[in-house]
């Protein structure tokens, strides 16, 4: 699997939660001004990717110029345009909130965090080290996972 890091412009934030929820590590970043924009991309070896046409390609570092408004044809660009897959075992290891990587949780520590449907309904839980949020397999990861089956075709 080939590895990536991403540098997402902001008005194309809504890429970065779902290259997080396929497990790519996707930072936000302001375009202005464009010269912190370039040096975050070459000092942290970072793809930027961006719908903003000032935001130009370099030797240093790569951009992909997103074509499309639609999340779904964005997704695809970036993964043809990159060689990156969507590996089920990468998949949902990030937050998707603050790109930090998930750790397993001990349900019996996650009790008073989650609903009591759902602590009774799921026995794996995973948490953020940076703000907290507590994920687990429900109807939302089928809905991701489905539309990660549809961008592999």
């Amino acid at each position: 699997m080939i590895e990536a890091k991403f540098l997402i412009t902001e008005e194309s934030g809504r890429v970065a939660r779902w290259l997080r929820l396929m497990g790519y590590d996707a930072v936000l970043a302001a375009t202005k001004p464009l010269s912190e924009l370039y040096q975050r991309a070459y000092r942290e070896a970072r793809i930027v990717v961006t719908r903003n046409s000032q935001v130009s390609a370099s030797c240093l570092f790569r951009v992909i110029q997103l074509r499309s408004v639609n999340r779904d044809e964005q997704l695809r660009q970036i993964l043809q345009e990159t060689g990156v897959g969507i590996d089920e075992q990468r998949a949902f290891s990030r937050c998707d909130q603050c790109n930090v990587v998930l750790q397993e949780a001990p349900k019996a520590e996650v009790q008073d965090q989650v609903p009591p449907y759902v602590f009774s309904t799921q026995e794996r839980f995973h948490s953020c080290p940076a703000c907290g949020r507590i994920y687990w397999a429900a109807t939302h990861w089928q809905r991701a996972r489905e539309l990660f089956d549809t961008l592999k075709t």
